[in-house]
């Protein structure tokens, strides 16, 4: 046996010593000076076989020592300095893999422990007081994790794909003890500011990590964000249910709001400063008060990567109540029927613009609401846009559907007017001619429009000319007129009136100071079809050439006729408005017109 045996020899009778006496530390000392000695292990002193054996003797060693280190690391109840130590050992015998691998599974067992035992008892539901704790000791545990973790390997940038890995998987523990929270609140009320708050509990405490360089901010947002979507669509759902039974009572009555006095927090800083009302039914001031609640609710979310699913949100809520007022212009409540709910339908053209009104205004409202709301977030400026067009279209859809509908009922062939009477002088004496019924009717609704006091007088007066170019292409293109292609002289009576008519339309139109270039234009167009038609039939023209302004005056004196008989109602003050008994007086003396 050469020295070198015996010197192998009495090393592992010590080491073997050493460790049976739990001295660890001296066993690793002995390891390291041993360590330095096989470095100076001459060829020319031993053979090559001795020196093999040697190092496979203290190698042996080596593992007996990192198995007693890795049975004290996994030990259950080792303390965190005595672990620490036990992992340092793994580092200076060369098991940094193991050392580490260790260090994660033994914070992993305190997390899970520690969140079990922060388990509210049986039958009772956690508070947001449960998510804060749950979040402290998760993010504790990484955070001394992570400490650990440098202390054993050293400041090394960045860190291993392990620790990183393992961190985002210990957060998902927070995430799921966040969605069983979530889940387990009864009211849908109070379930979306629960979340919120319970939220920012939960990054507040993922921020803190970041002084470690750990960034698991994402990872927990992503692991809940589901669950928040659906809690806020939950809450969104169920204030639409709220707003169709408040849109079951409507009775369709448009009132004026000081807008000092409905806008809320930061909604104020939205409008117009020169705007001081908002005109609005009874479901419309609800559903602004309603509106701005929820957006304020769901508004921290923006701050959490969450604005896509923010302005989703709040436009799904806007576009539930757009549906309610479709309902009422289209007549179409098979929808809400079938929710359990009915509406009551606007049943005058008056109250159809009423509803109009009302959407136009929360068009306006809600879209200063969501830009306000979204201030800065430049990449949803496409989705915005977006839907502020959808929104946009969907007025314009039920605005024309509602003018169509509005016209058409009034100069539809079977609306039960009274034909023109006729003239049968050869010489057409126009001069006893007066606008048809119909023309008269469009006249005396929009009249009734004119004396309600609660609306944008800007608005109606832009409807006015809308409804005034929806006249003018219906006309244009469904007027009986038209069908009219032979025996011309027959029916020149008709086309004397119908000259007359549109000139009354234009006068009308005029006169209330919203005709428009485009209304102008169709009307001369038709004329000027009309008078062609004669004069390529060989026909004396329809206007007398030494009147040539006889349409316009006579119009003109109708529109006069008129407004005095509407003045003399007023004076008589009959149970107030009584536009009704005008209309029917206008009908009787349409000579006298």
């Amino acid at each position: 046996m050469t020295v070198l045996d015996v010197h192998a020899q009495n090393v592992s009778d010590i080491l073997d010593s050493l460790v049976s006496e739990q001295r660890l530390d001296d066993a690793l000392a002995l390891l390291e000076v041993e360590s330095e000695y096989v470095q100076y292990l001459r060829p020319d002193e031993y053979s090559p076989d001795h020196i093999l054996s040697y190092k496979s003797t203290i190698s042996g060693k080596r593992s007996v020592l990192a198995d007693q280190l890795t049975l004290v690391a996994r030990h259950q109840r080792v303390p965190a300095p005595e672990l620490q130590k036990a992992l340092l050992g793994l580092c200076q015998l060369g098991e940094n893999h193991l050392a580490n691998e260790l260090l994660l599974q033994y914070y992993h067992s305190r997390i899970a422990s520690g969140v079990y035992n922060l388990q509210p008892s049986k039958g009772l539901f956690p508070n947001v007081l449960y998510i804060q704790q749950v979040a402290k000791c998760v993010c504790s545990m990484i955070s001394q994790a992570v400490r650990s973790y440098v202390s054993l390997n050293g400041e090394t940038h960045p860190y291993s794909l392990e620790l990183t890995r393992w961190a985002a998987e210990e957060i998902g523990v927070l995430a799921a003890c966040f969605i069983k929270y979530i889940e387990s609140i009864p009211d849908i009320s109070g379930g979306l500011s629960a979340a919120v708050d319970a939220l920012r509990i939960g990054m507040s405490y993922c921020s803190l990590l970041e002084t470690h360089r750990i960034l698991v901010k994402h990872s927990f947002l992503e692991l809940v964000r589901p669950c928040i979507e659906g809690v806020m669509q939950l809450h969104i759902d169920h204030m639409s249910r709220v707003m169709s039974g408040v849109a079951s009572t409507n009775t369709w009555v448009l009132d004026r709001y000081y807008v000092s006095g409905i806008l809320t927090g930061r909604s104020s800083a939205t409008i117009d400063q020169h705007q001081e009302c908002f005109y609005l039914t009874n479901s419309g001031r609800k559903f602004v008060t309603l509106f701005q609640s929820v957006a304020e609710e769901i508004s921290p979310l923006i701050a959490f990567e969450m604005e896509s699913s923010v302005l989703k949100g709040i436009v799904d809520l806007l576009t539930a109540y757009v549906v309610i007022l479709e309902s009422a212009i289209t007549g179409d409540t098979d929808a809400m029927e079938k929710e359990g709910f009915k509406i009551n339908l606007p049943e005058t053209p008056t109250q159809g613009v009423i509803v109009l009104a009302n959407l136009s205004t929360l068009v306006q409202f809600s879209s200063s609401i969501i830009r306000n709301l979204f201030e800065g977030v430049h990449q949803l400026k496409f989705e915005m846009d977006s839907y502020a067009t959808l929104v946009q279209d969907i007025y314009n859809r039920l605005k024309s559907y509602f003018l169509d509908h509005f016209i058409s009922n009034i100069f539809s062939p079977n609306a039960g007017h009274e034909s023109s009477p006729e003239i049968h002088d050869d010489s057409c004496r126009y001069l006893d001619l007066t606008p048809s019924v119909p023309y008269l009717e469009l006249y005396l609704e929009l009249k009734k429009l004119e004396t309600l006091d609660c609306i944008d007088v800007g608005w109606l007066m832009s409807l006015f000319s809308e409804v005034v170019d929806a006249t003018f292409e219906w006309i244009s293109t469904k007027s009986e007129i038209w069908t009219i292609t032979e025996n011309l002289l027959l029916n020149r009576t008709k086309f004397v009136q119908f000259i007359l008519d549109t000139q009354f339309l234009v006068e009308m139109a005029r006169h209330g100071e919203y005709l428009s270039e485009k209304a102008q234009t169709i009307s001369d167009n038709m004329i000027f079809h009309v008078e062609t038609s004669f004069l390529s039939a060989g026909l004396s023209p329809l206007r007398d050439s030494n009147d040539d302004e006889w349409p316009a005056n006579m119009a003109i004196a109708a529109l006069q006729k008129l407004q005095q008989l509407l003045e003399n109602e007023d004076a008589a003050d009959e149970e107030g408005s009584s536009h009704e008994s005008v209309f029917e007086n206008a009908i009787q003396t349409k000579t006298q017109i």
